[in-house]
């Protein structure tokens, strides 16, 4: 457990809350969304707040709730991107960079878990219109192509305006990139297919390209609950996602992707789907990158192990 203690400054004025980093700062900041009131951490990971100049980049990371601290994290376990950070730092690598931490939707009612809020949000509606006529394109346009579901509308239109007035800063693919994993990680995908004009580079751990059958979303929040989950993926999503991909890859010019995924548990169905992906990428001369950690888990811990090694990629000219 961390032992450094640091403030984290409350917007709105709610009371002054506590978190344990190894390194940097935090402050807590809140966005209207379509159905709530989102929290949001910007963390600074220099040991001062230097000044924004036109060198800084923004990233903008989902799954908030579980960068930083165990205590904040639904499951108990954390990225704990702090101490990527710290290593950065004594490796000498510059940290002109604030991130952007957005709390996933399963967070809207504190410490209830709501997974498939969560993946409704974070889906590409987009890929929806390659699904077969039938009853799952019919539960999918219903009752997860919605507004209140419409992550990036929320991202562009609430998030990055928001932070552009905070630091007097314009926003765009020279300053700005989205990271996430798994569902997290193909909404990352998604914002930058859709808006290239604005993001400049993508990092996606353990892409969850495979989606969720329909009796396994239905029973998804109880089986968290219980820790037994189990998902076998879907094969019309997975072809339905590649499509959408496939065919809006010609809108990323001089983008940059860092992919990666491990080979254990659900990361073990993601292998073959990442090498149909690589092959978009590779035909259309895109620059990424795509690295498998053998004995690697679908885990937060993971996902922070391998954090430092994509934003290193990403970063570099």
């Amino acid at each position: 457990m961390k032992s450094t203690k640091i403030f984290i400054l409350c917007a709105i004025g709610v009371p002054i809350l506590y978190a344990e980093l190894s390194f940097g700062n935090v402050e807590e900041i809140f966005v209207n969304s379509e159905s709530n009131i989102r929290k949001v951490q910007i963390y600074y990971p220099t040991p001062t707040k230097k000044g924004i100049n036109s060198e800084t980049k923004f990233i903008i990371m989902n799954d908030g709730e579980e960068l930083f601290s165990e205590e904040d994290s639904w499951n108990g376990m954390s990225w704990n991107i702090d101490d990527s950070f710290k290593e950065l730092y004594d490796e000498g690598f510059n940290l002109n960079i604030i991130i952007i931490a957005i709390d996933s939707a399963k967070r809207h009612k504190g410490k209830i878990i709501d997974e498939t809020r969560r993946y409704a949000e974070y889906f590409p509606k987009e890929s929806i219109q390659y699904f077969q006529n039938g009853l799952k394109k019919y539960i999918y346009k219903s009752f997860i192509d919605t507004k209140k579901f419409n992550y990036p509308n929320f991202i562009v239109n609430e998030v990055i305006p928001s932070i552009e007035t905070k630091f007097n800063v314009v926003l765009n693919k020279n300053n700005l990139g989205v990271m996430g994993a798994s569902m997290g990680g193909l909404s990352s995908i998604n914002l930058c297919l859709e808006y290239p004009e604005l993001f400049g580079f993508v990092g996606s751990f353990s892409t969850h390209w495979v989606g969720i059958q329909i009796s396994e979303y239905i029973v998804l929040p109880v089986k968290i609950e219980t820790n037994t989950v189990e998902i076998s993926g879907d094969k019309e999503t997975t072809l339905a996602i590649r499509k959408y991909v496939k065919e809006n890859i010609e809108e990323i010019t001089d983008q940059k992707f860092y992919f990666d995924h491990g080979t254990l548990g659900l990361d073990s169905l993601y292998g073959v789907p990442q090498k149909e992906i690589d092959k978009i990428f590779n035909n259309n001369q895109i620059r990424f990158q795509t690295k498998v950690f053998p004995g690697h888990e679908h885990k937060s811990p993971f996902f922070g192990e391998r954090f430092k090694s994509g934003l290193i990629y990403l970063l570099e000219k």
